[in-house]
């Protein structure tokens, strides 16, 4: 699978659904968040094109930027234990 280089538009993007969350996490415990967001996830890859993208190629790219979501939280948590 081809791997894009996220933009601005997507790192954007992904900081206003953070916002939303972030304004939600008062009332809902972080496991309603992620269940919530998992249905989201659900819901887009229900709503593909199937001739243009299949059901395996749309988990995958879930399962990478999950991945990279991972690997991304990780590295901050070790840049706030290093800097403090």
């Amino acid at each position: 699978m081809k791997h894009a280089a996220p933009k601005d538009k997507h790192f954007l993007l992904r900081r206003e659904l953070v916002s939303v969350l972030c304004r939600h996490q008062e009332s809902f415990c972080a496991a309603e968040l992620l269940a919530v967001s998992s249905q989201l996830v659900g819901n887009l890859i229900a709503l593909q094109d199937e001739t243009r993208m299949s059901p395996e190629i749309a988990m995958e790219i879930v399962l990478q930027n999950i991945e990279e979501g991972n690997r991304t939280a990780i590295a901050g948590l070790e840049t706030e234990t290093t800097a403090a």
